[in-house]
């Protein structure tokens, strides 16, 4: 019976061992585990797709909120400066009931010189106009001797108001002729902004005083010519610094400040290859911690030479014929000593 009790050569061979069996269930395991790690891979990728998406979405909600609120900010912060403004003029047409009345100081017929002669005005005809004439009557108006009013204006400006609205010196003038410039948002650059305040602020000290040491401080080209001084205009027209076009602009009267004055503020440049912050130093503080700012005098003297001013494409599309005579002014300055 030894043949029933030994076991076949081919059952042997097919029948799994312990260990096959083992290893088809590690196999399957590790399967299972693998898969597990995929789909958590998966998960967890589609998680944070959705999180970055979300958070995206926020992001984006809190920046359109964030600039609805800049806007609305600069819109306040624009309306304040324009009730300041505002205000400032109300203030001084108060300080006066009536205009000035030159014949009451010249007789009529009587020969002026230069100094003594202002230009010939019309009412204003726009707010910065209106505050730079009546602050001018009212200045005029004041019961004081011509000695004690001139040294009530410093030759040398303080420009601290024009760079900080907070600070504001003894200096009546300086703080008008800085709150008006700082509403012009076109003239963005301290070049830009310091040269068109020292045209106003000269130009606005002579018309107070009406002296001769006021008249001589304004370079040659800021002078008035004949016509300005004959013929009835908007004084915003005294403050462009071309002679010529000055001309063009007093024979001209149909082009208002709102034709010319939006693509000339943006268009006009000063030539200063320099870097703008070395147009003005503070030179000291003083008890009250307001600053003494000061033009340096280098760009002082560049400023006052006319072929340093200049303007850009826009305005010579938009006005060629004055364009022309920018280009004549320049060219006849370029040889001329102030």
């Amino acid at each position: 019976m030894a043949s029933g009790s030994t076991p076949s050569p081919t059952t042997s061979a097919c029948s799994p061992t312990s260990n096959d069996v083992e290893h088809q269930r590690k196999r399957a395991r590790d399967r299972k585990s693998q898969q597990a790690m995929r789909d958590r891979k998966t998960w967890t990728i589609q998680n944070l797709t959705e999180n970055v998406a979300f958070l995206n979405r926020i992001a984006e909600e809190n920046a359109g909120h964030m600039a609805t609120l800049n806007a609305r900010l600069q819109a306040v912060v624009g309306e304040n400066e324009r009730l300041r403004i505002e205000n400032a003029a109300l203030q001084l047409r108060l300080m006066g009931d009536r205009p000035l009345q030159e014949s009451s100081v010249f007789p009529l017929g009587a020969i002026r010189p230069l100094w003594e002669t202002p230009p010939s005005n019309t009412a204003p005809t726009c707010l910065a106009d209106q505050i730079l004439q009546t602050f001018a009557e009212s200045k005029r108006r004041e019961n004081i001797i011509p000695a004690e009013r001139a040294a009530a204006y410093p030759s040398t400006p303080n420009l601290c108001s024009l760079l900080d609205k907070n600070q504001r010196t003894e200096d009546a003038t300086s703080n008008v002729v800085s709150d008006i410039i700082r509403s012009y948002t076109e003239i963005a650059t301290l070049p830009k902004q310091v040269a068109v305040h020292y045209v106003m602020s000269t130009l606005l000290k002579w018309t107070v005083l009406l002296d001769e040491h006021s008249y001589n401080l304004m370079p040659r080209w800021l002078k008035p010519i004949p016509q300005q001084l004959t013929t009835p205009h908007a004084m915003w027209i005294d403050r462009i610094p071309w002679p010529k076009v000055r001309g063009y602009l007093v024979a001209h009267p149909n082009i208002t400040l709102d034709d010319f004055a939006g693509t000339y503020s943006t268009s006009f440049s000063i030539a200063w290859p320099y870097d703008p912050s070395l147009v003005v130093y503070t030179t000291s503080i003083n008890e009250k911690g307001v600053k003494q700012v000061v033009m340096n005098p280098i760009y002082s003297a560049h400023i006052r030479q006319l072929t340093n001013w200049t303007v850009g494409g826009p305005f010579r599309n938009r006005f060629p014929e004055v364009a022309k005579l920018i280009d004549e002014d320049i060219a006849e300055s370029s040889n001329t000593l102030l």
